[in-house]
């Protein structure tokens, strides 16, 4: 089963990286019509980062997160994952949050995840971590 990292949507929604984004709506539009499951951290990234950096308001945010969710059901995580999370960052010098997507992801049995963010990492709690922007 695969995923997809906050990145992959921020870049498909917005115009600012040009092969990037391509790329990224390609990956998106593979994972909603598979039904690809998100974890619930990635769609709470995206609302962040979409409203900090004014690409949207908080409302087409949140519109945004409601469609995406719709097609691509919200992994939740747990203190299991919280606590695999803090392994992995202090063992493997993972960020915290990069690593919660990750054990979150492992948790819900997926094994692949398209991420900008640690590309060139080994299996990380079982998870492999493909970098979105190689992806035909």
């Amino acid at each position: 089963m695969n995923s997809l990292d906050t990145n992959v949507l921020v870049y498909a929604v917005s115009s600012l990286e040009g092969d990037k984004e391509k790329a990224a709506r390609k990956l998106l539009a593979r994972a909603s019509d598979a039904g690809w499951p998100i974890p619930a951290q990635v769609y709470g990234e995206f609302f962040a980062v979409m409203t900090r950096r004014q690409y949207m308001t908080r409302k087409e945010a949140r519109s945004a997160i409601h469609a995406f969710s719709a097609v691509m059901p919200a992994l939740p995580s747990s203190v299991t994952a919280h606590a695999a999370a803090l392994k992995l960052a202090t063992e493997k010098q993972v960020q915290y949050w990069d690593a919660l997507i990750i054990a979150i992801c492992a948790e819900h049995g997926v094994t692949q995840l398209y991420t900008e963010d640690t590309p060139s990492a080994p299996k990380l709690l079982g998870v492999k971590c493909v970098s979105p922007f190689g992806v035909k």
